[in-house]
This record gives C-alpha cells, structure tokens and sequence, in this order.
C-alpha cells in the first residue's frame, strides 16, 4: 500500500450516548483509502459502516461522540480541527450523498439554486451567472438530459432517480478529493440503480475522486468497486479486493452475506438463504467474535477472544480464528 493514504482511520471507537447506555456504534476500526479508488463498505443495518463514516467527517449527532482512535485526511488530524477547519474539509475536501434525497433536497428551492449555494461555501466570489452555467455543467456531468430545464425545477418534479444524481452534482460542486455515497441506490428500480452505478465509476474517471460506497448489497459492490471492507457488530471483519471477497471468501459472515445474493438462474424453487439470528445487542456487545451466536462453524475461543486479523494475502485481512495458523497446523480441530 501507498505511504500517504487519502483517508486513514486508526483504532476508531464511536458511541452514542443514551437513557439506556452507552451504544458502542463502532469499535476499533482501522482502515485506509488510497486516491483514485472506489471502496465498497458493506454489511446489514446496524454494522456500524454509516457512523463510521459520519465520525470521520465529525457529522454525529448530539448523542454520538468519538471515544477513541486518529482519523487523518490527507495529512490533516481531524479529530484536532477547529469548526473553520471541519467546514473547509467538508466543503472541499469531502463530498457526502446522504440515503435519501428528499430529506436532504430543499422542496421549496429550485435544483439550480441548491447546486449553486454549495458552490458559494466554497467561492463567495463567484457570480450568479457562472454559478449558473458551472451547475448546467454538473447535472451534465452527471447524465442528466436537459440540464438547463432541470435547474429550474423542484425536487418533489423529478424521479428518484434524477434527485440522486442532483444529489451527486451538489456532492462534486466544489471537486472534492473524497466522495462518500451512502445507500445511493436504495428504493431505486434495478434500472435506475445500474444507472447510478455507471454514474459512480464515471465520476471517479472524470473528475479523479475517491469514492467510498456504503451498502448493505454485495452485488452493487461487485459491479462497481475494487476493493470490499465488511462489517459487523462495529468491526471490519474482512478487507480484500473484489475478486478476493467474492472468490475467497475468508470469513463465515462473508460467505452469509454472498450466499444471500439471489440467483436468477435459479428455479429449484428453494427459499432465499438468510443468515440465521440477529446483530448483536452493542449496549452490551460480546466479548468475542461479535459474529459468534450466529456462525455455524463457531469453536470455544470464538466465545472468549475477538480475534486478530489474519493476513490472507497482500491485500486481504480477516478476522477470524479459522485463520489461526496454530488451528491449520493441527488439522483444524477445535
């Protein structure tokens, strides 16, 4: 790997604070980002891949607090940066594409008005009428047709479709280093969402941006990204390039999430797999592997001791005891 990451995100921990107890959202998660690369972040709901992201742009809310770790991007400490700072790191350094646009996307403001506000918290300097013709080139840019008539329109006027790539404009506004797309393609049709996928790898061609993809889909991750980082229970489980998630697998809850891909060519009529149990309870997460209760191929130290991560190859870490080269050697007994 590149001595000077993008993004580098050391020994993370997030929690958010409540009437019930400490939420340990995500434990210890240490990762980096090169430039120029499409990052898939997978898991279920609740994995801690979101917030992880949120406590690197310093975006939690009132309840969530950064107990621990060193995130630094591009060379700067975030966790140090005063409120000037955290506002010209976000404004040109990160761009960030929420879930869902209707609760990011003013109804009542015209798309052309919302692009070009983005653009002056960058540039006070610049005129209506560049503004203007700069947001015509960004809904260009990101394959909207008749762009000028869609700056005059209001978000609740177009599809989900054309307010996720209006969202994606507004993200590039100011050509960040970083894009981070949350969930882009959820409750878009299968059409639209190949759509948006295209989009995400021409962005990074056109405009040479990182972009880091959460979802809770491997199979949007497989058309799009170049490398996986898997999440459970507020941990990386596994970290690999695409071929390597998908081709060797490493860890039990990989290979749940890629048995849960539906197969079209199938039609023996079987039930969809689903992975047996729940996430763990994180006011009170295990002391182990935090996949423990739900592996089916779980031993006794899976219970007592989270393990390390074992290298699996140059490029591909997972954490899980399976890997323990003491287990290999004795044959894999337990």
């Amino acid at each position: 790997m590149p001595v000077n990451p993008l993004l580098e995100v050391n020994h993370l921990r997030t929690s958010f604070f409540s009437f019930s107890g400490e939420v340990q959202a995500v434990r210890d998660v240490s990762l980096r980002v090169q430039r120029g690369e499409i990052v898939g972040v997978v898991g279920e709901s609740g994995s801690g891949k979101s917030v992880t992201f949120l406590s690197v742009t310093r975006l939690l809310g009132e309840s969530g607090k950064i107990v621990g770790g060193d995130v630094r991007f591009d060379g700067e400490n975030v966790l140090a940066m005063s409120h000037t700072q955290l506002r010209k790191m976000r404004n040109q350094g990160i761009g960030m594409v929420f879930q869902e646009p209707m609760t990011s996307l003013n109804p009542t403001i015209k798309v052309g008005t919302q692009i070009a506000e983005r653009m002056r918290a960058f540039n006070k300097g610049i005129s209506t009428q560049q503004a203007r013709a700069e947001s015509e080139r960004l809904l260009a840019l990101v394959r909207i047709t008749g762009a000028k008539n869609i700056l005059n329109a209001y978000p609740f006027e177009l599809s989900g479709g054309m307010r996720q790539r209006v969202m994606f404009a507004i993200a590039i506004a100011t050509g960040p280093k970083l894009l981070i797309a949350d969930e882009p393609t959820t409750a878009l049709d299968v059409t639209i969402q190949n759509q948006i996928l295209k989009l995400i790898r021409s962005l990074r061609d056109d405009t040479n941006a990182c972009i880091i993809l959460i979802t809770h889909d491997l199979g949007v991750v497989a058309e799009t990204c170049e490398r996986v980082i898997v999440m459970y229970g507020g941990m990386i489980m596994e970290e690999g390039l695409v071929d390597e998630i998908f081709y060797e697998t490493a860890h039990p809850y990989t290979i749940g999430l890629r048995k849960s891909i539906p197969d079209v060519n199938d039609l023996s009529g079987d039930r969809l797999f689903s992975i047996p149990g729940s996430p763990p309870n994180m006011i009170n997460p295990p002391q182990g592997c935090p996949f423990y209760v739900r592996c089916d191929k779980a031993m006794r130290i899976c219970k007592q001791h989270c393990p390390p991560y074992f290298e699996v190859s140059p490029t591909h870490r997972s954490m899980c005891w399976l890997l323990d080269p003491d287990y290999l050697r004795h044959g894999g007994s337990q």
